[in-house]
């Protein structure tokens, strides 16, 4: 029974699916989580850099979503709160353990997460060859300010205005952030500057 309701909310948006769990139908909230909890995962990989780590912040996530059900917004903020919760979990995370842990590409692509290729971009065809690993490992030094805003608008395709508001900063310093970022990502993968 309960599979035939969750699939039967499949075709609801967000905000029907937020109205329906705040009623008291628990199978809504679960279609929420099955929808979101990649894109959640995703972003919690890219910032604490452990799929063990990841799969916990996608927990503690649901878990304040669901404590703060009555007070989500049904007007298409979901994801945005959520990813707003899972990066705010995952910074709490990384500056408490403070080890500067690194994930392989094998580790990331076994708990399914698509990582992009960034290997057909102009810069590595005019520059130095990298890898996907060694993006990575050059994204997991970033610190996390930058690498937060790089994750959510180059990963997860994030618009620079959402990235403002899900993280209460102006836009101005995400661009800022961003562009840091991206230098930082420069120098570590090529060792100098590239315009």
């Amino acid at each position: 029974m309960r599979e035939d309701q969750s699939s039967s909310l499949q075709h609801l948006d967000d905000a029907e699916l937020v109205q329906r769990a705040q009623s008291g139908q628990r199978a809504a909230f679960e279609s929420l989580f099955h929808r979101h909890q990649d894109r959640v995962y995703t972003v919690a990989l890219a910032i604490v850099g452990n799929a063990t780590d990841a799969k916990d912040v996608v927990q503690e996530t649901f878990v304040r979503a669901y404590k703060r059900l009555g007070s989500l917004r049904t007007d298409g903020g979901v994801v945005a709160y959520l990813c707003k919760t899972a990066t705010n979990v995952a910074i709490d995370l990384v500056r408490a353990r403070k080890t500067g842990k690194q994930v392989s590409l094998d580790a990331m692509k076994s708990s399914g997460i698509d990582i992009p290729d960034f290997s057909n971009s102009p810069q590595a065809h005019a520059e130095l060859q990298v890898t996907n690993e060694e993006l990575m490992n050059a994204l997991l030094s970033i610190p996390d300010d930058q690498r937060i805003v790089l994750v959510l608008h180059h990963l997860e395709g994030v618009r620079v205005d959402e990235i403002a508001d899900m993280l209460g900063i102006p836009m101005g310093t995400v661009k800022s952030r961003l562009g840091r970022g991206r230098e930082w990502l420069r120098r570590r993968l090529y060792g100098k500057v590239i315009d």
